[in-house]
């Protein structure tokens, strides 16, 4: 989050950055046993969320994001309409990307591996497109 936060902040005057809050990316469920039944494994980078149940969860969720890793307030977390998920559905972006749309298209998708690994920070690579790019 911190390269994301620190991308919007360099390219605030030239583009508008969004934050999207998708599915939890780093969930952790378990049955009425406390037996782990998916998710990430135990531990995992410290995160041990729930998968959302509803819209008002993943509203409590993207507000633990912001408050955990400090989003100025001119930086907005919008959410991913649950349990659909159309923007997640329609631009492929879980576990977390980088996309760019000018005039309602899509201009620019950062890559994500098959393995939903990438190759760096989608920021560094987004700031040679946008440094490249024509207005």
């Amino acid at each position: 989050m911190p390269d994301y936060i620190e991308f919007a902040q360099k390219y605030k005057d030239i583009c508008k950055c969004h934050f999207i809050y998708i599915k939890e990316a780093h969930f952790y469920e378990t049955d009425e046993n406390g037996k782990f039944v998916d998710g990430w494994p135990r531990g995992y980078f410290g995160f041990e969320y729930p998968q959302h149940k509803n819209q008002e969860q993943r509203l409590q969720m993207a507000q633990l994001l912001k408050n955990k890793y400090n989003i100025p307030d001119e930086f907005p977390i919008y959410q991913d309409i649950y349990p659909q998920n159309l923007f997640d559905e329609s631009f492929g972006i879980w576990p977390d990307n980088l996309c760019v749309f000018k005039n309602s298209r899509l201009i620019y998708r950062g890559i994500i591996n098959l393995d939903g690994t990438r190759n760096g920070s989608h920021t560094k690579e987004l700031e040679g497109y946008l440094d490249n790019f024509k207005y």
